[in-house]
């Protein structure tokens, strides 16, 4: 797998949303700084006698995205706090909004079923104060009623398994579980969706958003995970997507959208994963070392060959297809979201060691030093990595992680871990990202997630900007302020499962530091409970307890 090279984090402009609100902010703080906020280096051993970290209250900062802390549907309660909601995955690639109705996929027999619509998404959304996310199907087919499914046993005969609920709807394998059924005519469950009706479907949700008086929906997905619809909609696109067709699609339904509602910001291509970022389905199906897809497009990578195409199509036509580019993470560690380092659903193994990778592994958001400890064995370094390939191909889009979470929901590791994870999505400038699917209550991860968005019960929340800070290995510190510089909000960690620290926290160049609370998690449901930080002079110092999230809250001069 390739590697990119070192430099600096390259720059972004602000997105603005069209209701005003700013969805992304350069990263004027450097990789440099951001280094020094610590990392999941977990230690063991003893307590440190004094842990030293600092905050530097003279900085200005940077914005922190306010749609960086968003979920996947928009089921999760208001207290979770959080600020977008994305209608997507593999189901809505095959959603007919006319029937209310998708396919089930690979995941579930391939079938036709009646789902909340999209309008019932948006009703939640609105119920819960936040901003609307909605995937538009671009692959070309879409279910064609509630009742189908693409492999009968009685048409197909007989199967690995059959959905217990319809013994007849079959999942797609023979009786040995290996070899694949080969797929049958697409309209069995589907009709073909052409950008035209795309763009029917979207101006009739901007017409409803403005009866509303408001924008709900400021952001629309062009599908999702492109390079696996050949694993997950096999059915009806056996083909591997190749680079030509990912592109052609993408101007034809983005101009599409981009007509039909001009100031909503566009997202693509919502890249799965790693090897997604580089080579298109046909080169993984052909083998990486042919790249025969990858060899005819001039040996690009796939996202760099991308955006560039999209950025040479603007300045030929004038119409802008992108706004963000999209990709989504998956920890793929052995253990840390299953077995096999697939997942995405909050499980994965919580013992000791795994966590200690769990931690480590999201580095690979943002440390080109860290080499990714699974069979991607590369330096990912994912924010900055697609920031530069964003300056190079289509410098102005922002950059948003489509779907990610690093598992253990119900353990305190995965809470810590999460917390982490949003941190460095506000200190390394991500413009949105969508949790998948969503941090439930009362697991660890649902507390990990109001760290930033409502510790205290009463919408206290990180603020809307992000300071430099500094915090050794095995911690770390997230420092924000209001635009007054006046009210801060910080947020420790500790990945140690046995080491305790006594945080010192340096507050260099506040004035007058007064007004602490602070509040502590360390597991279990009742979430977090006073903790014991104080101010010293011009620092504060508080224990932070093994696997725990420190949230202070302090009021300067």
């Amino acid at each position: 797998m390739p590697s990119g090279s070192g430099g600096a984090t390259a720059t972004g402009p602000v997105v603005v949303l069209p209701d005003g609100g700013t969805s992304h902010a350069p990263a004027v703080i450097t990789e440099a700084l951001a280094s020094k906020v610590g990392g999941p280096i977990p230690l063991s051993g003893k307590i440190l006698a004094a842990t030293p970290m600092s905050v530097e209250c003279k900085s200005e900062g940077q914005p922190v995205s306010p749609t960086i802390f968003g979920i996947a549907f928009a089921d999760a309660d208001k207290d979770l706090g959080a600020t977008a909601f994305r209608w997507g995955g593999n189901t809505t690639t095959r959603y007919n909004h006319k029937l209310g109705a998708w396919n089930t996929v690979d995941t579930w027999f391939f079938q036709n079923i009646k789902i909340d619509s999209h309008d019932v998404f948006l009703g939640k959304v609105k119920a819960l104060g936040g901003r609307a996310s909605i995937t538009v199907p671009i692959m070309g087919w879409v279910a064609k009623d509630t009742a189908s499914a693409s492999f009968p046993v009685s048409v197909f005969g007989p199967q690995e398994k059959t959905d217990p609920y319809h013994p007849d709807f079959g999942n797609g394998k023979k009786p040995d579980g290996k070899t694949l059924i080969p797929p049958g005519d697409p309209t069995r469950t589907s009709v073909k969706i052409t950008s035209e009706q795309v763009g029917e479907w979207v101006a009739k949700m901007r017409e409803e958003d403005q009866k509303r008086g408001k924008r709900l929906i400021y952001e629309y997905i062009l599908d999702n995970e492109p390079a696996l619809w050949m694993n997950a909609h096999r059915d009806v696109h056996p083909e591997p997507t190749t680079y030509d067709e990912l592109l052609e699609k993408t101007i034809a339904f983005g101009t599409a959208v981009r007509k039909a509602d001009p100031d909503a910001i566009i997202a693509g291509p919502a890249a799965w994963g790693w090897w997604e970022y580089f080579y298109s389905a046909k080169d993984h199906e052909k083998g990486f070392t042919l790249k025969p897809d990858r060899r005819s497009h001039d040996d690009q990578p796939l996202l760099a060959w991308y955006l560039k195409k999209l950025a040479e199509h603007e300045k030929k036509t004038g119409v802008r297809i992108l706004d963000v580019l999209d990709v989504h993470l998956y920890p793929q560690a052995d253990g840390v979201q299953g077995p096999d380092g697939q997942g995405g659903d909050g499980g994965g193994e919580t013992d000791r060691k795994t966590n200690d990778t769990r931690f480590r592994t999201t580095r690979s958001l943002w440390d080109r030093g860290y080499e990714d400890e699974s069979w991607i064995k590369d330096k990912v370094y994912l924010i900055p990595r697609m920031k530069e390939i964003i300056a190079e191909n289509y410098p102005g889009l922002g950059f948003q992680i489509g779907e990610y979470n690093f598992g253990a929901e119900h353990h305190i590791a995965g809470g810590v871990a999460l917390a982490e994870a949003l941190g460095r999505f506000a200190l390394f400038g991500v413009s949105h990202a969508y949790y998948w699917t969503f941090p439930k209550k009362p697991k660890p991860a649902y507390w990990g997630f109001r760290a930033y968005r409502n510790y205290d019960g009463q919408g206290g929340h990180f603020l809307e900007r992000i300071v430099p800070s500094t915090a050794p290995s095995g911690t770390s510190l997230f420092a924000s302020r209001d635009e007054s510089g006046k009210k801060w909000v910080l947020v420790a960690l500790n990945f140690s499962a046995d080491r305790p620290f006594d945080a010192n926290i340096q507050l260099q160049g506040c004035v007058a530091p007064g007004a602490l609370k602070s509040y502590v998690y360390t597991g279990g449901d009742a979430g977090f409970v006073p903790g014991d930080a104080k101010i010293e002079g011009q620092s504060l110092t508080s224990k932070l307890p093994p696997y725990s999230i420190t949230v202070m809250e302090l009021a300067t001069q």
